[in-house]
């Protein structure tokens, strides 16, 4: 018995040794999985890492519809069409719509062919009266000259008459002629007035029929106009280029305009996607709008797109108990290769630090509550404690315990 338990203490203590110097030969080999890194200068970029989706902006998306009544009798689209401004989405029956345009340019035309005749035949009634006025007063004129010369005539003779040098028939044929030749004037006198009040009218006449054709011309026009517009609407056109995303009449279908203009699809504009970043709230203090931003989405593997923050909205998310608030970049390159609701992997620049101390970020270690480094020193490796600044994917910025030149040794990748 006292054998077999010898012989176990022998195994146990043999395997002990072995692993000890297992052990040993392995932190040794450590030391030769080292690299040497020079400090030196350069660039330290702090950014934000975030999830975000792809979303339409506000008017990106637009519902198609029509805006008058009748049977859909052709729609030669279908989803996921490009589609180009002014291309064809839908045609509606439009048979009433073409016989009421008729009828507005019909009654426009008759306004047409007939105002300007009746305005032609007016405006020679007008001419005909200012002659009709520069004849009375010629007339009147001439009355006006024969009564006074009748007048003095008479005057005349009456004296003649009291000194008895002429006869009473001799005066009396005199004066006689005097009162005829006075109510001529006064009938000429009359003939004018009467003259100018006929052309007023004339001209009133004409005013007003010229007012009539503007007025009626006008609203003749504006109901043909209206009357097209009306037309226009049983072809439902592409507001902008885009990409049809949802169709819902059918070829056949009738369809009532009402209130709500009946839909017919929807488009997209490729062009106009936001990237809404999903941020925690524990970092959204450092996030600013203006911010620079890096983002990739699985389709497209590690192909940057690049943005910058536009917009912050203060109202927050939350999600599973987790408090975000969104940051939206509304403007980045090739925005037409993304599709709506696609997941974004986004990196916010927040700041840049430039010509700094720097050393890789495996280089810098964390023990008792001290950052450090192993520094080469001669031929001896110490830790030298170190206070770091910010940090990166990559780098960590030292504010001090080294300086430039330095050699300090790190576990290479190839140790792990």
């Amino acid at each position: 018995m006292k054998k077999i338990l010898f012989a176990l203490f022998i195994t146990a203590s043999l395997f002990v040794g072995v692993f000890f110097l297992w052990q040993h030969n392995k932190d040794r080999n450590k030391l030769f999985h080292t690299v040497k890194v020079t400090v030196a200068k350069g660039d330290v970029v702090q950014s934000v890492e975030a999830t975000g989706v792809i979303k339409p902006s506000v008017g990106a998306e637009v519902k198609i519809g029509a805006r008058v009544t009748g049977m859909v009798t052709d729609e030669p689209i279908k989803v996921g069409d490009f589609v180009k401004k002014g291309t064809t989405i839908a045609k509606i029956d439009d048979q009433e719509l073409q016989k009421a345009l008729t009828i507005a340019k019909e009654e426009l035309q008759k306004i047409l062919d007939t105002y300007p005749k009746e305005i032609e035949r007016l405006q020679k009634e007008v001419k005909k009266a200012k002659l009709s006025v520069k004849n009375a007063k010629l007339v009147l004129e001439a009355a006006k000259a024969d009564a006074k010369t009748a007048n003095w005539l008479c005057e005349n003779k009456k004296q003649l008459r009291k000194r008895k040098s002429i006869s009473e028939k001799e005066y009396k044929t005199v004066c006689t002629e005097a009162y005829r030749k006075q109510k001529n004037y006064e009938e000429a006198l009359n003939a004018l007035q009467q003259a100018k009040l006929n052309a007023q009218a004339a001209q009133l006449a004409l005013e007003k029929m010229q007012k009539s054709f503007i007025h009626d011309s006008a609203i003749a026009k504006a109901k043909m106009e209206q009357a097209k517009i009306r037309l226009s609407y049983a072809t439902i056109k592409a507001p902008f280029d885009g990409i049809i995303t949802y169709i819902s009449t059918q070829k056949g279908e009738t369809v009532v305009a009402g209130l709500n203009a009946p839909q017919f699809a929807k488009i997209l504009d490729p062009n106009r996607l936001e990237n809404r970043i999903y941020i925690d709230e524990t970092v959204i203090a450092k996030i600013k709008k203006g911010m620079h931003v890096l983002f990739h989405v699985d389709s497209f593997g590690k192909k940057d797109f690049q943005g910058k923050i536009d917009q912050i909205y203060p109202q927050p998310e939350i999600q599973n108990g987790v408090v975000y608030y969104v940051g939206v970049v509304k403007s980045f390159n090739d925005a037409a290769l993304l599709r709506p609701e696609m997941t974004t992997h986004n990196k916010i620049i927040v700041q840049i630090i430039k010509n700094v101390l720097r050393l890789p970020n495996q280089a810098v270690k964390f023990k008792n509550g001290h950052f450090f480094v192993y520094l080469k020193r001669g031929s001896k490796v110490v830790e030298q404690r170190v206070q770091p600044g910010i940090s990166d994917e990559h780098y960590t910025q030292i504010l001090s315990g080294l300086k430039e030149g330095d050699i300090v040794l790190m576990e290479s990748k190839s140790a792990h």
